[in-house]
């Protein structure tokens, strides 16, 4: 039987990274001198090849975007970068022009010089989301990155220079060092960003933050400090004509990220490199649903067997996708359409929702408030408990 295939996003993951942040819970490796460019590009053609004929079954998907995540993805040769365009289009949907796609390249401010920019832009790159994560030198510093405030206005500046459809910058909030948090997500849009993802950092346990906090050498946020800085942050970036349109994201008109939202919206994705995961919906199939599979996290593992790098391979049945399209939703300001919710047997979890303040049914369309941003786990759990 066909399977009817909607909107595909292709995520690349680039595990190496010059250095460990401590804060990183990524599938990271960190390479010196250089990384293995042409041998992790070999590995992830080979796995495009093998993966391919799953993503074709039900005929050639809407191609959408594609996405190179890391680790430093901004850090591998931009005529690797190219080749993976290339044969992606090649393999998933001949005929399609790059500059059709939203093709988005992460990127340290550091590599973002002029000349690595042009090699970005003819390789097919036409956004770049560029990891500022803060402003303030004391909180560069304590975050571990390797550039200072002057270079993420520098690296703004120069996509801006270079002709990108979209810039985007990532801010960190929270930083734990003294004094009173600010958000860097309306400097960041001062600078000339058209999309900011402005994160609360979260201490994982096996990260160096985690094995700090749990020791007693670092004491996170106040929750009600966070609260304050995402509600003071939120008001900013709508006064500079933003969009809060998902919990960490803001956009200037036009410039929403295609490739999160395809996330958000319950889309199929492939994911390609080690740590990458993948969902392709089987709605043909007898019981509906879809297919997850998720590759190593280890980049040795990955290179040496990539064409078996979906090691985690699951069947998850209609309801239970009806329920993650439903929660990933109610983590954007489109919600989601109030059919979804009878289909994920959730009516009773929205009712105690709505009456929490936390989401509200207009037009047909369940949302979240602004209070159900600030709960969005609260609003997870609730959704996928039924």
């Amino acid at each position: 039987m066909m399977r009817t295939v909607p909107d595909l996003g292709v995520y690349i993951h680039f595990p190496y990274c010059r250095k460990l942040c401590p804060y990183c819970d990524f599938a990271v490796a960190v390479a010196h001198p250089e990384p293995p460019h042409e041998v992790y590009l070999a590995a992830v053609l080979a796995e495009l090849a093998a993966r391919a004929p799953a993503v074709l079954a039900g005929g050639a998907p809407a191609l959408r975007s594609i996405y190179f995540g890391g680790g430093t993805p901004s850090w591998w040769r931009p005529d690797c970068l190219a080749a993976v365009v290339e044969a992606v289009i090649t393999t998933l949907a001949p005929g399609t022009r790059a500059a059709a796609l939203e093709i988005t390249l992460e990127a340290n401010p550091s590599d973002c010089t002029p000349a690595s920019l042009a090699g970005w832009r003819a390789a097919g790159i036409n956004r770049v989301s560029i990891g500022v994560q803060s402003l303030d030198d004391g909180e560069l510093r304590v975050l571990g990155r390797d550039h200072r405030h002057g270079d993420g206005a520098a690296a703004i500046a120069a996509a801006r220079a270079a002709g990108l459809r979209s810039v985007s910058g990532d801010a960190i909030l929270g930083a734990p060092r003294p004094g009173r948090a600010t958000s860097p997500a309306p400097a960041l849009a001062d600078l000339g960003c058209d999309h900011v993802s402005a994160y609360e950092l979260t201490i994982e346990a096996r990260t160096a933050f985690g094995k700090r906090t749990a020791a007693g050498r670092m004491v996170p946020r106040d929750e009600d400090e966070l609260a304050a800085l995402y509600l003071a942050t939120d008001e900013a970036m709508r006064a500079r004509g933003f969009e809060h349109y998902e919990i960490s994201s803001y956009a200037r008109p036009g410039h929403r990220a295609v490739h999160n939202s395809l996330y958000w919206s319950g889309g199929d994705f492939l994911g390609l490199g080690a740590g990458a995961a993948s969902f392709l919906s089987t709605p043909d199939a007898a019981d509906g649903g879809g297919v997850r599979t998720l590759n190593t996290r280890r980049a040795r593992a990955y290179l040496a067997a990539p064409t078996a790098a979906g090691s985690e391979h699951r069947h998850e049945p209609a309801a239970e996708v009806a329920r993650d399209r439903l929660w990933l939703g109610l983590r954007t300001s489109d919600g989601v359409d109030a059919a979804l919710v009878g289909a994920a047997g959730a009516d009773a979890a929205l009712a105690g929702l709505a009456e929490a303040g936390l989401v509200e049914l207009a037009r047909g369309r369940w949302r979240p408030t602004l209070r159900g941003f600030l709960f969005s786990d609260q609003i997870a759990r609730r959704v996928v408990a039924g």
